[in-house]
């Protein structure tokens, strides 16, 4: 197996830097050049990564340092270099050419970019670079969320990508999903499908209840640990924005208009509610005098917060009976053939979901690609194990068909009933479902 002694990691201070250094130290027992602006915010990134993994083990396997003085030393000691910085072009190209003129051969190089181009990127490498040069695209927290997505280039080489995977797997313990080159890759181009386009839907049944219909709808019992618009809450509408912007201007799939953001949205971020680190975004948080928590929700035509709505789905309950009950296929059943408009517009999530995450197949990933993407990455029941609840092959191709969307040419082409899922093993579909 692979081994990567001593690696310098750019973007040390962030979120995404801090616990990705966590793993490498924690899981690959390598030393690691924690580089930030300045030693302040190196230095901070070291508490955080500390922090993450819950023990003080790994802090003497730190270095702090700065971009200006320390990157050039670092990085002709590394290994590796684990870029971390900025989600731009403009932040990550100046420190790859300085990377670039101070590394050895053989170095493995990667991004931790969520759709950025990874050949792009490579470009600033001479061809050694470019063979070492992969998106090692972690997903936040990284102690908690084990997906690595890496995303290859035509410049890599099969047999270095081969051990480059069992590396992350094995050592760092990463559920590795292999993808192209593509705008936001696997996870983020099918979890910010669905949740942008229900935010298209929020906006068009305001007057059913809006955003908190769709988070209430879409709750746990549908194989999801978190709704869907509480979700961007949580990522962050400015990160949220990047992502389907990117998506939306650089692909013409058949889900293209699902991306374009909302202008609801786009003022939200234009007032800095960016979401949970604001205080507010699509919900508003706080807490009383006495100090209990208060939630209310933005209505999206007026602008305006206000208090939750009172939202009964009939089928609701039920379904989250069952799925408390572990009977999947009583749940499933009452998902395909409740009546009304709550049911209806559940039903065309879902079918989507399913659709467009296999439209994907071969462009983006493959069929363990898209499932562990979604199963590792979002905590989304993945689209496989779906065709499986829903009775095998044909019976998901019929309901797809119900809701008036394109059946994909993997899944018409696809035969199968209870072996189409095939991450059985290492993702038990059946913990993803929340019953309450």
């Amino acid at each position: 197996m692979k081994e990567f002694k001593t690696v310098t990691l750019l973007g040390a201070n962030g979120t995404m830097g801090a616990g990705s250094a966590a793993i490498v130290a924690a899981f690959g027992g390598a030393k690691v050049h924690m580089l930030a602006r300045t030693m302040e915010k190196a230095q901070e990134g070291i508490n955080k990564a500390v922090a993450s993994v819950r023990s003080g083990v790994i802090e003497s396997q730190f270095v702090p340092g700065t971009y200006e003085k320390d990157l050039e030393k670092a990085v002709a000691e590394s290994d590796w270099i684990f870029e971390c910085v900025a989600e731009s072009y403009e932040a990550k190209e100046p420190l790859h050419k300085r990377v670039a003129a101070a590394r050895k051969p053989g170095t493995l190089l990667s991004t931790v970019s969520s759709g950025l181009s990874i050949e792009r990127l490579a470009s600033h490498f001479d061809a050694d670079g470019q063979k070492h040069y992969y998106g090692t695209h972690f997903f936040n927290p990284p102690y908690k969320l084990v997906l690595c997505e890496l995303v290859t280039h035509p410049g890599n080489d099969a047999g270095y990508t081969k051990e480059l995977a069992d590396y992350l797997q094995n050592q760092l313990l990463r559920q590795v999903v292999v993808t192209n080159d593509t705008p936001a890759f696997a996870g983020n181009r099918i979890g910010f499908q669905l949740m942008n386009e229900v935010a298209q839907l929020a906006e068009e049944h305001q007057d059913k209840g809006g955003i908190h219909l769709i988070d209430t709808l879409m709750g746990g019992y549908t194989g999801r640990a978190m709704s869907p618009l509480a979700t961007v809450d949580l990522v962050g509408l400015d990160v949220h924005k990047a992502i389907v912007d990117n998506i939306y201007e650089n692909t013409k799939d058949v889900a293209h208009e699902t991306f374009k953001m909302p202008a609801y949205m786009q003022k939200l971020i234009d007032d800095g509610a960016l979401g949970n680190k604001a205080g507010k975004g699509l919900y508003l948080r706080g807490k009383t005098p006495d100090g209990k928590r208060t939630k209310q929700v933005l209505n999206t035509k007026t602008g305006a917060y206000e208090d939750l709505p009172k939202i009964e789905i009939p089928f609701k309950a039920e379904a989250a009976r069952a799925i408390h009950n572990s009977d999947y296929r009583t749940a499933i059943e009452i998902f395909t053939t409740a009546k009304g408009f709550e049911a209806d517009l559940l039903r065309h999530i879902l079918a989507r979901y399913i659709a467009y995450s296999f439209s994907l197949i071969p462009e983006v990933t493959d069929q363990n690609g898209v499932d562990g993407a979604m199963g590792f990455g979002f905590n989304w029941v993945p689209p496989s194990a779906w065709v499986e609840l829903l009775g095998g092959v044909d019976a998901a191709k019929k309901f797809i068909e119900s809701q008036k969307i394109a059946v994909p040419d993997f899944l018409a082409n696809a035969k199968g009933g209870a072996g189409f899922y095939g991450l059985r093993d290492s993702l038990d579909y059946r913990q993803l479902f929340k019953g309450g």
